[in-house]
């Protein structure tokens, strides 16, 4: 063989050729990937995990809120009779009390707050400024007298305004008084003693003794940090309405 003569021709092993046709025809099944194309395909699944996330959200938000629907629906509800009902006693106090002048019309009345016991219900409130108490049973309607002068405790600003033969008495409380306890006494030797609900200035209490019209022997004490308080008379009801008067 000179320098110019090539090699003889070799045969490629069968099992050598096999093996790259092999790996020339995955090759060739794969197609081609641009620069893009890998670049869009984390920003899509990015995308739809993003849109899963959102739509779990909004499935768990409406089934939160649908379920506590029922219960907002039932509060607002209660508050709405709740409304109703006190709406309707002022306007039978207003009313009972509306031929005494025509300062305690209606729309002049501020409700305060209300205390009921035993079918007797006690509404606090406000006309012009001033308390007014007004006690609702099943057949009578009894109204204070806000422009009376009130009965007062001994060495205090605490005074009774109302007091009714079904044991209410209801007037204000000395601002420096956080509670107190409502001492009724009566002969022979009979002594309750209560303790008045306080709201914004004023104090409604319930006894069983029987304070109006005044019975002889009949005296409120306020208990107070040790002391003892006497009332001074506790003044008329401005109006009556329905039943019969003891």
């Amino acid at each position: 063989m000179t320098r110019h003569d090539l090699p003889p021709r070799r045969e490629m092993p069968p099992e050598v050729r096999d093996r790259l046709r092999r790996r020339l025809w995955s090759q060739l099944d794969v197609p081609a990937r641009s620069p893009l194309s890998r670049v869009r395909a984390p920003i899509v699944a990015v995308v739809g995990a993003v849109a899963v996330l959102i739509a779990g959200t909004v499935v768990l938000a409406q089934n939160v809120s649908s379920s506590s629907n029922p219960m907002a629906a039932a509060a607002f509800g209660t508050a709405n009779v709740a409304s109703q009902g006190m709406s309707a006693e002022l306007d039978r106090c207003s009313t009972t009390a509306a031929p005494a002048g025509d300062l305690l019309a209606r729309p002049q009345w501020s409700f305060v707050t209300r205390f009921e016991a035993d079918g007797v219900s006690v509404t606090a409130a406000r006309v012009e400024g001033k308390p007014v108490f007004c006690e609702i049973t099943a057949t009578t309607v009894t109204v204070s007298d806000p422009f009376a002068e009130p009965g007062y405790a001994a060495s205090s600003k605490t005074a009774a305004m109302f007091a009714t033969s079904n044991g209410t008495v209801a007037g204000v409380v000395d601002t420096g008084w956080t509670e107190f306890e409502l001492r009724v006494t009566a002969e022979p030797n009979r002594t309750e003693t209560v303790t008045p609900r306080l709201s914004d200035g004023l104090f409604v209490a319930r006894a069983r003794t029987l304070i109006d019209p005044p019975k002889p022997g009949v005296q409120l004490y306020a208990l107070h940090d040790g002391a003892e308080h006497k009332f001074s008379p506790v003044p008329p009801v401005l109006a009556f309405a329905g039943g019969l008067r003891n």
